[in-house]
């Protein structure tokens, strides 16, 4: 059930988005709060709940594109497996941290889209690799990283409260 917080969380935030960039200009330049909320729920849950969230999350934003079925999850759901084993060989935490990783996984996660549907042999309607990665959108995603990670926190301790185990004496 904790999971479905996170999935709820990060679908507002990328509908929240997507009607914003419908109505700014350089809607390119919008975050990506799918892949927040994944990177987040990699670094601080279990790999397979991680996996869940990220495969209804991409299947979810897959949808709203009208992309090829399952693109958007397989992308999303590589993401939140390389954010989760790179996590436990990685020395960090904290604001900086998590928007570090949330850019470098934006990053990852056009790459990913953009190689599988060169794979499949669709159009992938970019005219490089380079602008397929979408350096500012990644900047954009991280900037949100940042400023969402306390209230993540907040929430993360308030959906997953610290079991103490102890002896009473009453």
């Amino acid at each position: 059930m904790r999971h479905v917080a996170w999935i709820v969380i990060g679908w507002l935030g990328v509908t929240l988005w997507t009607a914003l960039g419908a109505r700014v200009s350089p809607a390119h330049l919008l975050p990506d709060a799918a892949v927040v909320t994944v990177v987040f729920v990699a670094l601080y849950r279990e790999p397979i709940p991680t996996a869940l969230t990220a495969l209804v999350l991409g299947y979810l934003c897959g949808r709203m594109c009208i992309a090829p079925l399952g693109l958007h999850a397989f992308a999303l759901v590589a993401c939140a497996v390389v954010t989760y084993l790179a996590s436990g060989r990685l020395k960090g935490s904290g604001a900086l941290f998590f928007a570090t990783t949330a850019a470098a996984a934006t990053l990852g996660y056009h790459l990913v889209l953009f190689v599988a549907l060169q794979i499949v042999g669709d159009q992938a309607g970019f005219s490089s690799w380079a602008t397929a990665l979408l350096v500012p959108n990644a900047l954009a995603t991280g900037l949100l990283a940042l400023v969402s990670y306390p209230w993540m926190v907040r929430l993360e301790r308030r959906l997953n409260p610290e079991a103490r185990e102890g002896l009473s004496w009453r």
